[in-house]
């Protein structure tokens, strides 16, 4: 049987206490989203609105829609930096749920200004498409790994 963390054993007439020490990759990670998250709130609220004035009708709607929602997005990652940073497990889930909220906001924007340059030229937005779709993919690849590797790497170290 195999003693517990923090509880005393005797050794040769000794008593031992087994301390384990926490590991540096949750900090690490935190502070890796608390940069990118405070990062993408400054540019999401620097390009808020840009581009706008290039169209009419409901995009315009969309494009104050998906930045208010990158907005949100970027700074519940950086709240799920703070938490990682606190050794919270429950900072991983608000991550994931920013990154949902981000994979919503860039997936309406993607779609919504493909569906607009089609009307200008149809490679035009084939080639918007593509571009958007993979960003957008690897934009949430990147931020579930730097949120998910704390809770693979030791997941027994977060609260």
């Amino acid at each position: 049987m195999q003693p517990q963390q923090g509880m005393p054993m005797q050794a040769g007439g000794q008593q031992v206490i087994i301390v384990h020490n926490r590991s540096g990759g949750p900090k690490v990670f935190g502070i890796v989203a608390i940069i990118l998250g405070v990062l993408g709130v400054v540019m999401q609220l620097l390009n808020f609105g840009s581009g706008a004035d290039m169209f009419e009708g409901t995009i315009v709607a969309v494009i104050y829609i998906t930045g208010v929602l990158g907005v949100v997005s970027s700074g519940l990652f950086a709240y799920a930096g703070v938490l990682l940073f606190q050794y919270q497990k429950s900072g991983v889930w608000w991550g994931f749920g920013s990154l949902g909220i981000a994979l919503v906001a860039d997936l309406i924007g993607v779609l919504w200004v493909t569906a607009e340059m089609n009307a200008i030229d149809p490679d035009l937005g084939g080639f918007m498409a593509t571009l958007g779709l993979i960003y957008v993919g690897a934009k949430v690849v990147c931020c579930s790994i730097i949120l998910a590797l704390p809770l693979m790497m030791n997941g027994q170290d977060l609260e």
